[in-house]
């Protein structure tokens, strides 16, 4: 009988164990998903502030991380393929109430145009920097001629 009462201790023991590491599986378990959806949250909402700036900078927009500060992307989420899901409403408003932010938009180059039409073509090589420390004064004169200016100069 005393034999029995000792298994019957070790075994409620051992039970006492196992259970008091189920217990702490489970709070390791909930902390760690507590800490993954934390982590899933923060790289959404970065993801979606990086969507934002991209967006504002496509947008033309002067400096695209001062309209992700004024903005509210609180109501952007991500689809299941990681696309921001009503962040273009969003920035088409921003551009609508502040558009002081945003440039105003180019006109569209010939190319996109479909016209051939362009400006003078670009001069072929620039020239040597001038230095003066070392220009003699056929090189000051030459220069100044270049650059549309008399020299020497009459005082």
């Amino acid at each position: 009988m005393d034999t029995m009462r000792r298994e019957l201790a070790a075994l409620r023991a051992e039970r006492d164990e196992a259970t008091q590491a189920r217990a702490t599986l489970e709070a390791d378990l909930a902390r760690a998903t507590e800490q993954a959806a934390t982590a899933r949250t923060r790289a959404s909402r970065a993801v979606i502030r990086a969507e934002a700036r991209a967006m504002a900078a496509r947008m033309g927009a002067v400096e695209p991380a001062d309209v992700v500060r004024l903005v509210d992307l609180s109501t952007v989420t991500l689809a299941e393929d990681g696309t921001p899901q009503g962040l273009d409403t969003i920035m088409q408003a921003a551009r609508d109430s502040r558009a002081y932010l945003f440039t105003p938009p180019q006109p569209a180059s010939g190319a996109a145009r479909g016209t051939t039409a362009s400006g003078p073509a670009p001069r072929a090589g620039d020239p040597a920097p001038f230095d003066a420390r070392t220009a003699g004064a056929r090189d000051v004169k030459a220069a100044a001629s270049a650059a549309g200016l008399r020299w020497p100069v009459a005082t």
